[in-house]
């Protein structure tokens, strides 16, 4: 990696913003170095990493997050506790799922459309100024 930035401390866990190869990662480790993990910048993870890690209100979660992502990843549960793991994040997903706004065909159309009206105006506008805009 190029650049290395730590962008926050939660418990014992640094979280460093990095770039190289042409791209930007999140990366969490525990501070002994011993655990990694990490997200390039075209993964969901990375943007929500990011955010909690600049908004210090959200470092509790944060590293509640990192601690369960931590122990997980470095332990074999027995099929009962997998089978409960899987059942609180089935409910997890159906509460999300109820959480999200659904358009129907009539807004998503209306929505396409608009879109469709501001490009074809950019590129008019665009071929106006000679393509200078």
């Amino acid at each position: 990696m190029d650049n290395k930035n730590i962008i926050a401390r939660v418990g014992n866990f640094i979280v460093t913003k990095e770039s190289g190869n042409g791209m930007d990662w999140i990366s969490v480790k525990a501070s002994s170095g011993f655990w990694t993990m990490r997200f390039r910048q075209d993964n969901m993870m990375f943007r929500m990493v990011d955010g909690m890690a600049g908004d210090e209100n959200l470092h509790a979660y944060l590293e509640s997050w990192v601690k369960m992502c931590y122990l997980m990843s470095n332990c074999m549960p027995d099929l009962d506790f997998m089978e409960e793991f899987y059942k609180s994040y089935t409910g997890w997903c159906d509460r999300q799922t109820k959480q999200e706004e659904v358009l129907s065909d009539e807004e998503d159309t209306k929505i396409l459309e608009e879109e469709r009206r501001k490009w074809e105006m950019k590129n008019e506008l665009s071929g106006m100024d000679g393509g200078n805009g």
